[in-house]
């Protein structure tokens, strides 16, 4: 592996620039009938940076997006950081409360808005605290009362020259969200150097070059689809096709007309493209690698085999990177890898931050050796920071042992979230959205395991006396207020829920089987 260094002109608008003139004329991006060379990419960022300052947008202002994955979205991503805007990047599929609750927690003065999303926006921009201004990625330029509105393509009248604005290495790039455990979701500080270098660790990992082709269909507002899907190819030189969403119907007919040799995904992807029918073709494609968040360790061989294809494991999280990987060659099934060593130092521990023999398991915790290629901290939560740091270790919340050769085995998280086809799901969010119901005295979100997802949300729910709540109305109640993801597919109503005699608190475990009083409503959105 190429050795990584930190050093001060590590920005995405450097990276940028000296990939503009190592490539030029090639093609960098492909999404349609679109197709945008390096050069034009970088013209188009620049006149959108000039935009952004002409419209008022300075260093250090955060700014949110919600969009839906375009070509707009990753000028964007660039022009912002050129004139060291910070990112804060929004999944698309949230709304109400919780939509409300992400852009005054970031302190956003600015959104950039699809028009897909404007209907979502409207019904809560009276709850916001700090936005003022809306940039529309519409065809006509919307009103939003007092707030100040500007078509995308306006700004594109600008200047084509390079910004020229002062960032550092060490600048906040990106607050990015991941989910809350014990609480609200959290949001993560990047610098600009720490994304370089998670897709500096891609590249490493998937072995790109600049003759690969990425299929890029994971999500902008996600750190896969940002650094493995976009940052990364691009460092290399290569080309990606970026596609709104993953189609388990489309995925290899993609494959096979636009040659792509990479590309990324989760656990989910591949236990969906297993499950479709064999064909004689499967394994006649350009396809060479799959760098994939957690490998489904009883289909690994039989996959690779019958789609002629390498899935390579990585494990990792926004906050730290890709710390521990599968080298490219050498993979033991079941193993999310062996450890960077050069940029690492990677422990488990038990209860007591002691570590564990080889064999047992623990609590993986982790400390970079050289700087700035982990998060700053999470954004006006400086207790949690610190809790997470505590004894000079990150603490990553999730359970794995080792073996005598030091490959890890991920085993399970100690935290309470629930990972459904790659999306990260905070019980508390979701039991907070179902006890506002009127009818509902308690509630308690668990995951299930799903051979397909990885995991399903359950709930677990206790009426108020004298009250009733049927299925549907539930269901709708929660697709109102919460991302369809989030949405629980078993529900279950109790007279109380089991607790612990001295804490009171819930027993979780017990919540985990589907019994014959458990409803199943079967929808299934995801690939389609």
């Amino acid at each position: 592996m190429k050795s990584f260094i930190t050093k001060q002109d590590n920005t995405l608008g450097n990276i940028l620039e000296d990939a503009v003139n190592k490539s030029n004329k090639k093609f960098f991006l492909i999404f349609n009938d679109k197709k945008i060379s390096y050069e034009l990419l970088n013209e188009k960022v620049d006149r959108l940076a000039n935009g952004f300052i002409n419209f008022g947008i300075s260093k250090g202002d955060h700014i949110a997006i919600l969009m839906e994955n375009c070509p707009e979205y990753i000028y964007t991503w660039f022009a912002l950081s050129k004139i060291g805007a910070i990112e804060v990047p929004i999944n698309f599929f949230h709304k109400g409360e919780l939509l409300e609750y992400f852009i005054n927690y970031s302190d956003a003065k600015t959104i950039i808005l699809s028009e897909s999303f404007e209907s979502n926006f409207r019904d809560i921009k009276g709850n916001l605290n700090s936005i003022e201004q809306v940039i529309s990625y519409s065809s006509t330029k919307p009103e939003f009362d007092k707030l100040e509105v500007i078509l995308f393509s306006e700004l594109f009248k600008n200047s084509g020259f390079n910004p020229e604005v002062k960032v550092k290495h060490n600048d906040i790039m990106a607050v990015l969200f991941t989910s809350g455990t014990t609480g609200a979701s959290k949001g993560v500080m990047l610098t600009h150097n720490q994304m370089i270098f998670q897709s500096h660790l891609y590249c490493s990992i998937a072995n790109f070059t600049a003759y690969d082709k990425m299929y890029q269909y994971l999500p902008l507002f996600h750190e896969a689809g940002q650094c493995g899907g976009t940052l990364a190819p691009l460092m290399a030189n290569s080309t990606i096709v970026l596609k709104q969403k993953f189609s388990a119907h489309r995925f290899w007919n993609d494959i096979r007309k636009h040659n792509i040799t990479i590309t990324g995904g989760f656990e989910p992807v591949i236990r969906i493209l297993y499950k479709m029918s064999p064909q004689v073709d499967d394994a006649n494609h350009s396809l060479k690698t799959i760098l994939c968040g957690h490998v489904p360790p009883d289909i690994q061989e039989e996959f690779q085999k019958r789609f002629n294809v390498k899935l390579i494991d990585a494990y990792g999280l926004t906050e730290t990177d890709c710390c521990i990987t599968s080298t490219y060659d050498d993979i033991k099934i079941g193993s999310c890898g062996t450890v960077h060593n050069n940029y690492f130092d990677v422990k488990l521990f038990n209860e007591n931050d002691q570590e564990v023999p080889v064999g047992d398991e623990g609590e993986i915790v982790i400390r970079p050796l050289i700087p700035d290629i982990i998060m700053k901290g999470y954004y006006k939560m400086p207790e949690k920071t610190l809790d997470v740091f505590r004894n000079l270790w990150f603490h990553t919340g999730d359970i794995a042992y080792k073996d005598d050769e030091g490959y890890y085995y991920f085993v399970d998280r100690k935290k309470d979230m629930i990972r459904r086809a790659g999306e990260n799901i905070s019980s508390k969010e979701v039991e907070r959205i179902i006890n506002s119901h009127s009818h509902v005295k308690e509630c308690a979100i668990v995951g299930v395991k799903n051979e397909i997802y990885g995991e399903e949300v359950k709930a677990a729910i206790v009426l108020k006396k004298g009250k009733k709540l049927d299925y549907d109305d539930l269901i709708k109640f929660c697709k109102k207020r919460m991302a369809y993801f989030m949405v629980p597919r078993h529900i279950e109503f109790l007279e109380e829920l089991p607790k612990g005699l001295d804490s009171q608190k819930v027993i979780k475990e017990k919540l985990k089987e589907i019994t014959a009083q458990t409803f199943d409503r079967k929808e299934d959105k995801f690939g389609e």
